[in-house]
C-alpha cells in the first residue's frame, strides 16, 4: 500500500501543481483512461501517449488553467481514490468550477494502469464547450 499511496500522492501533487503533462508520464504506457459521463468530452482512452495528446492540449487551452486542490487520498491495496476540487477559467472564458471531483486510480508494476475520472459534466460543457444546459 506503501508504493500505491505514494504514486498517488506524486500523482495528485503534480495536478496540483499543473505540471499536467508530468503527472501524465505517472501513466502505464496501456493506462485505461475514463472520462465519466455522455458529453463530447466523456471517452474511454488506452495508452500514455494517446491520453496526454488529447488532454495536455485541452488542459493547454484553458484562459486560466485549471487549479486543483487536493482534499484526500483514500488507498486500498493497490486502488487509491484522489478527492480533489478544481477552478479555472475554460477556453471560451466561462468559469470552470468543480466543487467535487474523484479520480479513481489503479496501481500496477509503479505505474498508473487504470483512472476513472469522476466531475460535474454540466461544469465541463459550460467551460470547454461553452454550452449551458439550464438558461441563467
Amino acid at each position: 500500500m506503501d508504493q500505491t499511496r505514494s504514486i498517488a500522492r506524486k500523482y495528485a501533487d503534480l495536478l496540483c501543481s499543473g505540471a499536467f503533462a508530468d503527472a501524465f508520464d505517472l501513466l502505464a504506457p496501456n493506462v485505461k483512461y475514463r472520462i465519466i459521463g455522455t458529453t463530447p468530452l466523456s471517452t474511454d482512452m488506452h495508452g500514455r501517449d494517446t491520453v496526454k495528446g488529447a488532454l495536455v492540449p485541452a488542459l493547454a487551452s484553458f484562459k486560466q488553467p485549471p487549479q486543483l486542490t487536493l482534499k484526500e487520498i483514500i488507498v486500498d491495496g493497490n486502488r487509491a481514490v484522489i478527492l480533489a476540487s478544481g477552478h479555472g477559467i475554460g477556453p471560451t472564458g466561462l468559469p470552470y468550477a468543480q466543487p467535487h471531483y474523484a479520480m479513481v486510480l489503479r496501481i500496477d508494476n509503479g505505474f498508473i494502469a487504470d483512472v476513472e475520472e469522476y466531475a460535474d459534466t454540466v461544469a465541463v460543457e459550460v467551460a470547454l464547450v461553452g454550452k449551458k444546459l439550464v438558461p441563467a
